[in-house]
């Protein structure tokens, strides 16, 4: 139990390592305080170490969809130039519409979006794209990882029944640093 414990603790702090580091990375160059979309950006970049997609072409750039958030999208353009993804170039792709949906792999819907969100998500489906939402509810509509805030942190819950659905397989440790995993509609 205790090698349990520890593995867990483990964990956490190498995601907030991971998270200093990008935090860093796309800090403003003036120093100013971080901002939560700069909090977002940096969490949708780890996501995608702790998710196993169908394969894909090895050579394909490893892309990351922006509806709603001009700022989470700028802060994706100042981040990933630096970092590669599952050995992929990585970019990032705003769009506005579900008709501009393609192959990418992660999908973020801004809040406020919670219809388009719906919509996304079922067409995600098809091209197994992890959706990541922002909004109270997010889960329901058929995201498979929603923001929330416990206290004045940024955290985030998981739907695994939604991540199966799309085809995606999310690793435990993602799971450990959830504030919550729903399964199966529980």
């Amino acid at each position: 139990m205790k090698g349990q414990l520890t593995g867990l603790r483990s964990g956490a702090l190498g995601w907030i390592g991971a998270l200093a580091l990008l935090l860093a990375l796309a800090a403003p160059a003036h120093g100013a305080t971080y901002q939560e979309d700069a909090v977002k950006a940096a969490f949708l970049y780890r996501f995608a170490a702790y998710v196993t997609w169908p394969p894909r072409p090895p050579d394909a750039t490893f892309t990351i969809a922006v509806l709603g958030s001009e700022t989470v999208a700028a802060q994706l353009e100042r981040l990933l130039p630096h970092l590669r993804i599952q050995n992929r170039a990585a970019a990032v792709r705003r769009i506005a519409s579900v008709e501009a949906l393609g192959d990418e792999q992660i999908l973020y819907v801004a809040a406020g979006q919670h219809l388009a969100a719906k919509t996304l998500a079922e067409k995600a489906r098809a091209h197994s794209i992890l959706v990541v939402t922002d909004d109270a509810g997010g889960l329901g509509t058929g995201a498979a990882i929603n923001f929330v805030h416990v206290g004045r942190n940024l955290r985030f819950e998981i739907s695994m029944t939604e991540a199966e659905r799309d085809g995606l397989k999310i690793n435990s440790g993602l799971l450990a640093v959830a504030t919550r995993v729903e399964r199966n509609g529980s």
